[in-house]
């Protein structure tokens, strides 16, 4: 999955094209943030040679999971899927991390007198991915 809204900042595209390309390079799994001084931007990259995850532009973070044991063997399914199943639980505590140490770091901010004006995503609800039908029509 892509930033889904054009970047203004030309190095900031240019730094997160270099990193994800890397990432694809090195046959790993994914996401990066990045900030400039007056925008932020993101991708994601879960699909590897290691895990079940395949690209599919038609699911919204661009992959879907994939692995037959008809058509892989059951070992080969049970390790794709097991990549998988580390890829995401990684991103998950690596996501609360980082939740943890920002609030901390704002609160921080905060008692030093900084007014901070902050609406998540601009005030717009995050996607959820709950109800997608992830097994496609292969």
């Amino acid at each position: 999955m892509f930033n889904e809204r054009p970047i203004d900042d030309p190095k900031l595209q240019e730094a997160l094209n270099i990193i994800m390309g890397a990432i694809q390079y090195y046959d790993l799994a994914g996401g990066v943030f990045l900030v400039s001084r007056d925008e932020w931007a993101y991708s994601y990259n879960m699909p590897a040679t290691w895990n079940a995850n395949i690209e599919d532009s038609s699911v919204p973070m661009g992959f879907r999971m994939r692995a037959k044991s008809a058509e892989l063997g059951e070992e080969r399914a049970h390790e794709l899927l097991l990549g998988t199943a580390f890829t995401l639980t990684s991103m998950q505590d690596f996501g609360n991390q980082t939740r943890l140490w920002a609030g901390d770091l704002i609160t921080i901010l905060k008692k030093a007198g900084l007014k901070i004006d902050y609406k998540p995503f601009n005030g717009n609800k995050l996607p959820r991915l709950g109800g997608i039908d992830m097994r496609g029509t292969e």
